[in-house]
This record gives C-alpha cells, structure tokens and sequence, in this order.
C-alpha cells in the first residue's frame, strides 16, 4: 500500500476513536466536542504539513528541548515510554512537559498561535489501530530519524 506521507494525517481521522467507546464516552462527557477539535488539528497539520515532523517518540531526548509535540491516537497510546501505561488519545507538549489535560478546543487554538507565532516545526507522532498503517508509519518516523542524524 501506497500512502502518501502528508495523507497519513487524513488517515488518523478514518476510524473510531476511543472516544466513540462505551468506556470513552463515560470518561468523557464532551466527547464529540474533542474528537471534533482532534480533527480540526489534523486539518490544521495537514495544511501546515511544511512544519509537520513525524516521530515515534516525543520525549526531549529525541525531539529537543524547548519544542511542541502532539500525539493522536486511534487507541489509548503510551505518550512516555517510561510509563508502559495507556494514556489519553490526544495530548499536547511543550518542552517535555506532557499537555494531556488539554481538552481539544484549548489544544487547537493553542497549535494556531504557535502556528501563526513561530517559524518552528512541529512534531507529530500518529499511532493508527490499522497495523497496515501503523507499519508504514513506523518506517516513515524511523527514516525521518535517520534523516536527522545525518544533517
């Protein structure tokens, strides 16, 4: 399968999320309302995708110090590795300090002005349900790494 890397963004929006769960929808009251944000961010990347770097791992140590993070998920994803336990589906960072408390709205209008502010890039680590995906993912995040230790 043939995906193009930019279209991966639009692939995140194609399935349920955990917020259409039973479990999702108890948690979360306003779960329409925040995957709805979820998807305006993916919009919001998908047209800024110049800034978009993909990674599979958003800690400091791989992304730098002092630099935002957004992590989507189709399925409760572990944001930090060192904690192998399953967090929210949306979070939002900046310098390492996890922003998963941010309900979609903050978190979109926070990204616009960091958008409109800066020249910085963004990065973004995408963790699909489909393993297909997940795959192609995976490799396009690990030559996105390569890519970087070779500049």
């Amino acid at each position: 399968m043939s995906v193009d890397t930019r279209d991966l963004l639009l692939k995140m929006k194609e399935h349920d999320f955990v917020y259409d769960s039973k479990i999702g929808k108890m948690v979360n009251k306003n779960h329409e309302e925040d995957k709805d944000y979820v998807f305006k961010i993916l919009d919001l990347l998908y047209k800024n995708f110049h800034r978009v770097k993909y990674v599979d791992d958003l800690s400091p140590s791989v992304i730098g110090k002092n630099k935002w993070g957004i992590l989507i998920s189709q399925k409760y994803a572990v944001m930090d590795k060192r904690f192998p336990l399953p967090q929210v589906p949306f979070s939002i960072q900046y310098d390492g300090l996890m922003g998963s408390l941010f309900r979609g709205k903050p978190a979109y209008l926070m990204l616009i002005g960091f958008l409109q502010e800066t020249e910085e890039e963004i990065y973004v680590s995408l963790n699909f349900k489909d393993e297909e995906y997940r795959k192609i993912y995976k490799k396009l995040s690990k030559d996105n790494e390569l890519k970087s230790k070779i500049k």
